[in-house]
């Protein structure tokens, strides 16, 4: 016979418990049980401080990156699988450089960084790890100085614990020592420490187009070409009121940043590491100083990666507007013949670039109608035919270059209906050498007539400008004849 043993309920009850709590029990990754139900959790540094290299100098420098681990240490190993929030706290390091508690510290630029939102820790860890990736490039830019970037752990679910005191590292990045000297990417003016003369001494160093003159200036970056960038380009009137002072320029006046325009940034492209932009000059800012060479001098900073180099940063250009006057529209003077009774035309409406004031004079703004260089203020008919709604004062110019000294006869094709004392002269570089040439009324505007003036010419180039002294006169062409 078998004697069974009662037990009260309550006992039976307690023994349960404990027998379930007894198999709930887990093993941790070292096969020991854990028994606790949360955890504490804290950055594993040195006082709150992650130096680098110095210190922990645990990173991986790549192509691209610096990547920098950093651990979180809890107080047991994790109950359950749980998560940790991941930030940046801003102020922390902003009162640190303020405080001066960073020797040459910069706060990491939010693009130049990246971070996990989450970190998961797996049951039965102890630690966990996750990664600071640092844009190598900010390494360039801030070459010398120390990175520095606050990160604050959030947040840990399953009713874990942040150890309030251990919550925030300070990484702190001694850029110098991870890069070398002669792996930085400096931008420069390949043609720093002289100046752009504008004309140079040999070949074209500028554009002319309508009221303006454009500058092409080079950049370039030390070292290996990389990806693609930016950076900005502004004024430096300091530099020039310097070299003025000092007498450094002499029979120069300063341009002020109104006189010319800047590009807002200019890029180089991938994998290539020159680049030429354009500074524009307003031809009616040389024209307010007669007589006189004018300056300007630009930066170039900003870049989005790499550095500058402070002692190439600044270019300074010169322009000698007596040696821009000769812009032919089609690039070459007009070559007038050398032989005695051989004749040579140009259409009126081919006259020299440079736009109001400098290739011409023009009343109106707008070209009437406009199919024939639409970017100019001269009225031009028919597709370039000949010049139209003309008014007084208004005029034209033209370069040509004559093979030796002797007399042209200059042969311009006008028509009017309009009659009265009518008149017209031709100016050789700025002296009037036909005096008024009369007309009057040539039978209406389909009716072309030739006037006739003589021109005095030495061998080179000259300026021809012709000048209205009446308008309503349409203007077709001119034919230039050697007559000795």
């Amino acid at each position: 016979m078998i004697n069974r043993i009662k037990f009260p309920p309550a006992i039976l009850l307690v023994s349960c418990l404990a027998a379930m709590a007894l198999s709930c029990k887990k093993p941790d990754i070292k096969g020991e049980e854990i028994t606790v139900q949360q955890v504490d959790v804290a950055f594993k540094s040195d006082n709150g401080l992650i130096k680098i290299p110095t210190g922990d100098s645990s990173y991986t420098k790549n192509d691209a990156t610096v990547d920098i681990p950093l651990k979180i240490r809890l107080s047991d190993a994790a109950p359950s699988r749980f998560d940790i929030g991941v930030t940046v706290n801003t102020d922390t390091v902003a009162g640190m450089i303020a405080r001066d508690q960073i020797p040459g510290g910069v706060l990491l630029e939010q693009d130049a960084y990246s971070l996990p939102n989450l970190v998961n820790v797996p049951f039965g860890r102890e630690e966990a790890t996750f990664t600071l990736k640092v844009s190598l490039a900010s390494f360039e830019k801030y070459y010398g100085k120390t990175l520095a970037l606050a990160v604050e752990l959030t947040g840990p679910t399953k009713n874990n614990k942040l150890d309030a005191a251990k919550k925030i590292v300070v990484v702190q990045i001694n850029t110098a020592s991870i890069v070398p000297v002669d792996q930085i990417h400096y931008v420069y003016y390949p043609d720093n420490g002289k100046s752009i003369q504008v004309p140079a001494v040999r070949g074209k160093n500028y554009t002319v187009g309508p009221g303006t003159l454009q500058v092409p200036v080079n950049v370039s970056y030390t070292s290996s070409a990389g990806p693609s960038f930016y950076l900005r380009v502004k004024p430096n009137t300091d530099t020039i009121a310097k070299l003025l002072a000092a007498n450094g320029l002499p029979g120069t006046e300063a341009l002020t940043a109104a006189d010319f325009s800047l590009p807002d940034s200019i890029s180089f492209k991938d994998f290539n590491n020159s680049l030429s932009f354009p500074v524009t000059v307003k031809l009616s800012a040389l024209l307010a100083h007669p007589g006189k060479k004018v300056a300007l001098a630009v930066d170039i900073t900003d870049p989005s990666i790499y550095k500058i180099d402070t002692t190439k940063k600044t270019m300074v250009i010169v322009v000698d507007a007596s040696g821009l006057k000769y812009n032919p529209y089609s690039g070459t003077a007009l070559q007038l013949p050398a032989g005695v009774g051989a004749s040579v035309t140009i259409k009126a409406a081919d006259f020299d670039l440079g736009g109001e004031g400098w290739g011409y004079h023009e009343t109106t703004d707008n070209n009437i109608p406009g199919t024939y260089r639409p970017n100019e203020g001269v009225d031009i008919e028919g597709n370039g035919a000949n010049i139209g709604f003309t008014a007084d004062g208004e005029w034209l110019k033209y370069s040509v270059e004559a093979p030796a000294e002797g007399d042209y006869d200059i042969a311009i094709a006008i028509t009017t209906p309009n009659g009265g004392d009518r008149g017209l002269h031709i100016e050789v570089d700025d002296v009037n050498q036909t005096g008024r040439i009369p007309f009057t009324n040539t039978g209406g505007w389909g009716n072309w007539v030739y006037l006739h003036g003589n021109l005095h010419l030495t061998p080179g180039k000259h300026l021809v400008k012709f000048v209205w002294e009446t308008g309503d006169t349409n203007l077709r062409d001119f034919i230039f004849t050697r007559k000795n």
